[in-house]
């Protein structure tokens, strides 16, 4: 029994060894599984297989179109971090630095420096702030294309390629202006807007007149009709001005001539159907991804500010495109570009184009121009009444949120008047009447008005609005006609402080080339069959560079006004309260014809005071904070009771 007993147990001890060992084995099947590949997710778009062994260096596979293979040393672990909304980020030992390799139609072999992989992950770290609100918006906006996904995944690896393209010089001015995301609202801005054919006839030829635009201290190069349009939605430079060579060449020499080029790709110049009613960029998300891409491409030229253009007159209903457009194309150049700055102009009042501007949670564009202020300067030049004037300079300093503005006094399209007829409407002012009277008097057609322009009919509207130059509508035209010298004298005190008015007011003042030497109107365009019916060619006349050399002469119209202005626009570079988002408000003068307006910083008080009236007048102010100074003489004074010229203005300053 004792031997029974003992074989039994002899057998329950080894059928209990044989069950241990086969946990054993399953533990033991169980742990080498680590040694087995790890599949990792990523996103549905990019999925990603990483295979490790301990004498294989880590292989990690993308997508088929950007296959990378990072190789690492031993001893330093690869950490490879994913999210649904980015690509892949990898990083290696500082001595193994990263290999990449693109798909084969785009065979590209990046060999990074410190300075570039820092700034790649700044572009990351942009994209994966903006990436879901972008997507967002995208998707909304053109929800009912098939292809909006692809186009979406098309123009965000676009985006990087452009942006491994930027130059690191780029890159830098970029951070520094991403860093301070308000540094356009704190420089004082001076721009000039030309024509390049008229002006120079070539790009190549305006190359070489940047030392003018530099004596004219003008900062900013706008180039209007530069592009003309082509049946793909996309832009191209007219081949009679230049080609895009001569654009980089140029955009090279503006920025060793610390002169910012601002180009305009407007949403209106590349509609295929002109009778839609909404600009290309709207009808298909390939079109619009078409012109993000030539704002990038150009940034990367060298171009800092872009203009979209004359921003689309749409419904209520669907406005709400228009403002997703401008986000997103906000968006986007914040992640490639942070420092470039976008533009639109409209009619609406200065509050609904400041709606253009966005929020500070969700801005839009970051300067836009209402053409209702160039309006409403020249409606107080033929009335004489100031009031209009005060209103919009007002309203506008009392908006909550706004962009900075840019002003003109003359632009390349007519005068429109889209003034505030509800506020007229109190003086007893019709519109109809009203603008036959403005058209007339500064058309000359009016007895005794010193203005001379011309009076074109728009054919959409049918609407009678004003064509001519400055100088031509401040009467200096008139008078050198008749050679009355008192009157052109006085003429030229006008034009002089419309532009002091222009240089005072919040925002970015923009000039028109030819105004700073007084250019009066073009009648030769009547002789050009193509043009003779359009009076619009009278403000857009060639520059006359003949005239322009007596800018020296201080005798002369051209000398008296660009030394007037050279002088104006020192003294506005150097007191910060002209900075552009300074607001302004108004001072009762009780004198109608009389502006008095009034900036402010912790350190300055500026009162700037124009007589719109041909008799001397009195602003009676009475500012007693302390002593002024005449900023054109020198001279210390009171603000109070201030006499005025005709036609004249002063700027005062007092310090704290």
């Amino acid at each position: 029994m004792s031997t029974k007993r003992l074989q039994k147990k002899k057998a329950a001890m080894q059928a209990k060894k044989e069950q241990q060992l086969k946990k054993n084995t399953v533990a033991a099947k169980i742990e080498t599984s680590k040694t087995e590949p790890l599949k990792v997710g990523t996103s549905k778009t990019e999925p990603v297989k990483v295979e490790t062994s301990k004498t294989e260096p880590l292989k990690v596979e993308t997508s088929k179109t950007e296959p990378i293979k990072v190789e690492t040393s031993k001893t330093e672990p690869i950490k490879v971090e994913t999210s649904k909304t980015e690509p892949i980020k990898v990083t290696t030992a500082k001595t193994e630095p990263a290999k990449v390799t693109t798909s084969k139609t785009e065979p590209l072999k990046v060999e990074t420096s410190k300075e570039d992989t820092a700034y790649d992950a700044l572009y990351e770290k942009r994209l994966n702030h903006y990436y879901n609100d972008l997507k967002w918006l995208y998707c909304e906006l053109f929800r009912n294309h098939p292809e909006v996904s692809g186009t979406f995944s098309s123009l965000t690896k676009k985006m990087k390629e452009i942006y491994r393209e930027r130059s690191l010089s780029m890159k830098e001015a970029d951070q520094n202006c991403a860093a301070d995301p308000d540094w356009f609202r704190k420089t004082t801005f001076t721009g000039m807007a030309i024509n390049p054919a008229d002006f120079a006839d070539t790009l190549a030829g305006l190359s070489s007149k940047l030392d003018y635009i530099s004596e004219c201290k003008a900062d900013t190069l706008y180039l209007t009709d530069l592009f003309q349009a082509t049946s793909n939605c996309s832009l191209r430079i007219i081949p009679e001005i230049g080609s895009s060579e001569d654009l980089h060449d140029l955009a090279v020499n503006c920025q060793k001539a610390g002169i910012r080029l601002a180009l305009e790709i407007p949403l209106s110049l590349s509609v295929d159907d002109p009778h839609s009613g909404a600009p290309c960029v709207l009808q298909t998300p390939a079109f619009f991804n078409a012109m993000l891409l030539q704002i990038l491409e150009l940034a990367n030229e060298g171009a800092s500010v872009f203009s979209l253009g004359v921003l689309p007159v749409m419904n209520s209903e669907n406005l709400w495109k228009l403002h997703s457009l401008l986000r997103m194309t906000r968006m986007v150049c914040e992640i490639v570009c942070p420092g470039v700055l976008l533009l639109g102009e409209t009619d609406r009042t200065p509050s609904e184009a400041a709606a253009f501007g966005g929020t500070s949670d969700m801005p839009e564009l970051h300067i836009v121009n209402s053409t209702q202020l160039m309006s409403d300067i020249w409606h107080t030049v033929a009335t004489k009444d100031t009031a209009l004037l005060r209103h919009g300079i007002d309203k506008t300093a009392n908006l909550p949120q706004a962009p900075v503005f840019q002003n003109y006094l003359r632009n390349r399209n007519t005068v429109r008047w889209n003034l505030d007829y509800d506020f007229l409407k109190d003086s007893f002012i019709t519109e109809g009447p009203h603008r036959d009277y403005l058209n007339e008097f500064l058309a000359g057609l009016f007895p005794d008005s010193f203005a001379r322009g011309e009076i074109y009919v728009n054919p959409e509207t049918e609407e009678a609005e004003l064509c001519g130059t400055t100088a031509s509508l401040a009467g200096i035209e008139r008078f050198d006609y008749e050679g009355n010298a008192d009157g052109v004298s006085r003429g030229i005190r006008y034009d002089v402080t419309l532009h002091a008015l222009l240089l005072s007011l919040p925002g970015i003042p923009v000039l028109r080339s030819g105004d700073e030497v007084g250019q009066l109107n073009d009648y030769t365009y009547k002789t050009d069959t193509s043009k003779a019916s359009d009076p619009r060619w009278l403000h857009n006349g060639r520059f006359n560079w003949t005239l322009a050399q007596n800018r020296a002469d201080a005798e002369t119209i051209q000398g008296r006004i660009f030394n007037s202005l050279e002088q104006l626009e020192s003294i506005r570079a150097s007191h910060p309260v002209f900075a552009p988002d300074v607001p302004a408000h108004t001072l009762e003068t009780w004198e109608k014809s009389l502006l008095a307006l009034v900036k402010e910083t912790s350190e300055e008080k500026l009162i700037c005071i124009y007589n719109f009236s041909d008799q001397d007048k009195v602003a009676w102010i009475n500012e007693q904070d302390g002593t002024y100074t005449d900023l054109l003489t020198g001279v210390q004074r009171d603000a109070q009771a201030v006499e005025l010229p005709a036609f004249g203005f002063i700027w005062l300053m007092h310090t704290k």
